[in-house]
């Protein structure tokens, strides 16, 4: 799988899959957070030193935790589009996470019923009209716990979110579209374009974080990487080598 693809913008940025660095303190980091939100935020692993797991619970709460490194953000349609455009292997056998899709206020998918409103509130409040649905980025959206919530949070607009990033879900093309409530927006592993999901805290191990960054920040993420690959090379040359002193040892007795 290719780990990182320049997206040859102006800002000279690449779109990376996260190693797992982040992962023992991220662990650490939600223990602050409600039992049920909890739960639902401990749902990263790793894989051969990536990063595993998706959700936009996940990755607001990443992103709001500070965690991520350097300039890193969660990556965006756009980004995506640039980046699987430039090479079929990125994110292969593997799906994303990167915005909320909100259809109306309210969802008959109990779970979401309450975030989808609060949401909904949050843009009418900004001046951003629903519509017929709107794709909302990750990027501008952050958690705040609510004991009425069934994830234990609701999303709500930071304060990088306005028209001009909150767009209209007809202006993309889509594998699959709920018509109601709210629903994970998603790159899938035969490389869809979902806005169907509704389970905005499901999380499974094929799934991947997918962020954007500068320079700096991208080649501290591929060294990561490049850290672990040698690791899990060094460890496998070592079982060979006790593998074959094993047998040598059984061809002489003395």
């Amino acid at each position: 799988m290719v780990i990182q693809v320049a997206l040859k913008n102006e800002a000279n940025e690449s779109a990376s899959i996260l190693d797992a660095s982040v992962l023992a303190p991220h662990n650490e980091y939600i223990q602050r957070y409600n039992p049920t939100l909890r739960g639902y935020l401990g749902k990263y692993a790793q894989s051969n030193g990536a990063l595993t797991g998706s959700s936009p619970l996940l990755q607001v709460n990443l992103q709001d935790s500070g965690l991520l490194p350097g300039d890193a953000r969660v990556v965006t349609r756009s980004e995506l589009e640039t980046a699987i455009s430039r090479s079929t292997a990125f994110l292969s056998d593997t799906y994303t996470d990167f915005g909320l899709a909100l259809f109306t206020a309210g969802d008959p998918h109990k779970p979401n019923d309450l975030p989808s409103k609060v949401l909904a509130g949050q843009l009418k409040h900004r001046g951003i009209k629903l519509g017929k649905g709107k794709l909302v980025p990750l990027t501008v959206l952050s958690l705040e716990e609510n004991a009425n919530s069934a994830y234990g949070a609701v999303f709500r607009l930071n304060d990088k979110a306005n028209k001009d990033n909150v767009l209209d879900l007809r202006n993309f093309k889509w594998y699959s579209l709920r018509s109601e409530g709210m629903s994970c927006a998603s790159l899938g592993r035969d490389r869809r374009w979902d806005a169907y999901g509704s389970y905005v805290g499901d999380s499974v191990d094929d799934g991947r974080v997918a962020v954007v960054s500068g320079e700096a920040t991208s080649r501290k993420i591929l060294d990561n990487h490049l850290t672990n690959f040698r690791q899990e090379r060094d460890a496998e040359i070592a079982k060979i080598q006790r593998q074959y002193a094993e047998r040598e040892a059984l061809l002489r007795v003395e």
